[in-house]
């Protein structure tokens, strides 16, 4: 089975969870990270866990939910058994969802820690920043100084990452100097 038609069975079932989300982390944001699966993945030595990295994917943003709402917790746990998953791949995937962010320690961590991230560089992350923004009320001048000191923290993981990385940053922080010239602020 392709990643792609695994992955369609973890997707159903988190879609409606994503309802109440901000446009930053809606059920959208969900498939963009699924779109650049495969991609990811190229460069990477050893057999992947599919479904660790379909779960990942698709329950990204869901940790808070799965953490806090013992009955959206003890749901994701049946759906998964029902998919074939042990006990012990349960708490293993749950403890990977936990830290695929802030500190991956798998491939299939990487991969969806990079998918992620990718969205922080280039046009997507300026975008989202900007929206983040108004919807907090701040200004241009202070969502420019927020995304520019974030721009270099994101380490990537995987070696398309880093390209990807690579490739994002330069167009960033030319926008955003652009932006700043517009605006009339000193660097």
């Amino acid at each position: 089975m392709d990643i792609l038609d695994r992955i369609k069975l973890y997707l159903d079932f988190v879609c409606p969870h994503y309802v109440e989300r901000d446009v930053g982390h809606n059920y959208s944001h969900i498939e963009r990270i699924v779109s650049r699966l495969n991609a990811l993945c190229d460069g990477l030595s050893g057999p992947l866990n599919t479904d660790r990295l379909c779960f990942l994917a698709a329950f990204h943003g869901l940790w808070p939910k799965i953490r806090d709402d013992s009955s959206f917790r003890a749901e994701t746990i049946a759906f998964l058994q029902g998919l074939g998953w042990s006990d012990a791949d349960v708490e293993n995937g749950l403890t990977a969802l936990e830290r695929h962010l802030h500190s991956p320690q798998s491939p299939e961590e990487d991969i969806v820690h990079d998918a992620n991230y990718i969205e922080v560089i280039g046009a997507l992350g300026i975008a989202k920043a900007f929206t983040v923004g108004g919807a907090r009320a701040q200004s241009y001048e202070q969502t420019i100084d927020i995304y520019t000191g974030n721009l270099h923290k994101v380490k990537f993981k995987t070696p398309a990452g880093k390209r990807m990385a690579d490739e994002g940053r330069p167009f960033a922080k030319q926008f955003l100097e652009h932006l700043r010239r517009e605006l009339q602020i000193l660097p």
